[in-house]
């Protein structure tokens, strides 16, 4: 950059990237020699780029091609330029894309003749963005991260690869003869919670469509925990478009994909993905519920099962639920039972039974572990408490009601 025009000088904007990422920079001149001005001319040993002209050369050519770059030659070492004018062409690198251990480091060193060369940890999009910068800065022109990296990232080998993949995925479902689930199946599931409809969300979750599942990794836990994973997304989502909270949803969507992550066994990743979907469901009914009651109490009575649902696998604390909503016990529990027609403590016990009841039905979790789970104070209590809401013991619906 000719530094007597009105354009500010490029050690200038050099200094400004390096307090903002500390990174190697280099600028050359047309000769393929470093600017004097820009050189310590020290040996730098480390520095590849002094030591492998070619490599330099190489580089260079490919940055004034494009007038910015990205250099991925020797994965995962990455270079990246900008040609600025004047002839001068900045190179920021090498950096590695992942971070390397010394053994790497010292094998890159040695290929270009270097004593060593410390390659530290950048994200391709970090050094991208540092030499967009300085490349708007020159040409007045805009260009996004993502286009620059998808120049590099995004190639006709790796579309081609993908595009193999894919012939390989459908002729294995072709040998197999699994067909995936129609697009009915997925649409069904959506259009109950939508509609707030459990009967409805029951009915296609139990569609013969249901086993006909995709398979999204050779290992079969982690291809149901995929599976599980995409289910949790698609309803927290559709709750979402119905006007419910973002980030209650997005909460919610971590929580069961970290619990789905820590599954040991299939059933419990569909499970958990089944569950989603009904709470989800159970959100929207809710929110349908208060859009026709009175806005003040139907607020409290939802923010109050809210809170239930989300301590549901604790002791539930009546007095820290209304210290919570900022209003006394008791106006709480009379608020409560006239929306609801039930007390708080019957809501968070039934609650707790109807969760009982899923895990019965789709886990090998034993009575113990699920009376623990959920806060029991012994397993005869949830047994007891079970066979009040339920009219048999946890035993018999585990017989009748299992997959």
């Amino acid at each position: 950059m000719n530094e007597n025009t009105s354009s500010l000088p490029l050690s200038y904007g050099i200094s400004l990237l390096a307090h903002t990422h500390a990174l190697p920079y280099h600028v050359f001149g047309a000769d393929n020699h470093y600017v004097e001005k820009f050189d310590s001319n020290d040996l730098d040993s480390w520095n590849v780029l002094k030591t492998d002209f070619k490599l330099r050369c190489s580089i260079l050519e490919r940055i004034r091609e494009k007038k910015v770059a990205l250099v991925i030659d020797e994965s995962p070492v990455i270079f990246a330029g900008v040609q600025c004018l004047d002839g001068l062409t900045l190179v920021a690198g090498p950096v590695a894309m992942v971070r390397v251990d010394q053994n790497f480091m010292q094998l890159y060193a040695n290929k270009h003749k270097a004593a060593a060369c410390p390659l530290q940890y950048c994200e391709p999009s970090t050094l991208a963005a540092t030499v967009l910068i300085i490349y708007s800065g020159i040409y007045g022109k805009m260009m996004t991260v993502n286009d620059l990296l998808d120049q590099y990232f995004l190639t006709p080998e790796v579309i081609e690869l993908t595009q193999q993949r894919m012939a390989s995925v459908f002729s294995k479902i072709s040998l197999e003869a699994r067909p995936h689930n129609p697009v009915s199946f997925e649409l069904n599931i959506r259009r109950a919670i939508r509609s707030g409809d459990e009967k409805l969300l029951k009915d296609a979750l139990n569609s013969p469509y249901a086993a006909m599942r995709g398979t999204l990794a050779s290992n079969k836990l982690r291809s149901a925990q995929n599976l599980a994973i995409v289910d949790i997304t698609i309803a927290t989502r559709e709750a979402i478009d119905c006007g419910l909270s973002v980030e209650e949803l997005y909460q919610l969507s971590d929580a069961f994909i970290l619990q789905v992550e820590d599954c040991r066994y299939p059933a419990d990743c569909d499970a958990l993905a089944r569950a989603c979907a009904l709470r989800c469901t159970q959100l929207v009914a809710a929110a349908r519920e208060e859009s026709l009651h009175d806005s003040a109490v139907s607020s409290i009575v939802l923010r109050a099962r809210n809170y239930i649902d989300q301590h549901l696998y604790e002791k539930i604390d009546m007095e820290a639920l209304a210290s919570s909503l900022k209003i006394s016990y008791g106006y709480l529990s009379r608020v409560f039972k006239e929306g609801m027609k039930m007390t708080l403590v019957d809501y968070a016990l039934k609650r707790k039974i109807e969760s009982a009841a899923s895990q019965l039905e789709s886990t090998d979790k034993s009575l113990q572990e699920i009376s623990d789970m959920l806060g029991f104070s012994s397993q005869s209590h949830f047994g007891a408490v079970f066979a009040k809401y339920m009219h048999m013991t946890p035993k018999q619906y585990r017989m009748q009601h299992r997959y």
